[in-house]
């Protein structure tokens, strides 16, 4: 349950790496039990794909963010908006 439900919250608000860890422990605790390892092996699968699909997103932003991070303050906004194609109103 909670391999599915880590994928949808990491894209839904991001929380899904939590969840996706908590996932895991529960998990190979189950599987070290020996209580329904079907289930068990399938959400530490799911579990697993969204803490890759998280590190393939973190890369992805990094990748193109990175640059903008050497810059002053007054121009990382203008860069990010550029990369992005985002306009970001900072207060």
């Amino acid at each position: 349950m909670l391999g599915i439900v880590s994928l949808f919250l990491l894209f839904a608000c991001g929380l899904g790496t939590l969840t996706a860890v908590a996932g895991l422990i529960v998990g190979f605790v189950a599987v070290s039990k020996d209580s329904n390892r079907g289930r068990a092996w399938v959400g530490i699968g799911l579990s697993v794909l969204t803490l890759i699909v998280a590190a393939a997103l973190v890369a992805w932003f990094f990748s193109r963010a990175g640059v903008c991070m050497d810059l002053p303050p007054d121009l990382q906004e203008r860069c990010l908006e550029e990369r992005f194609g985002v306009r970001i109103d900072v207060p």
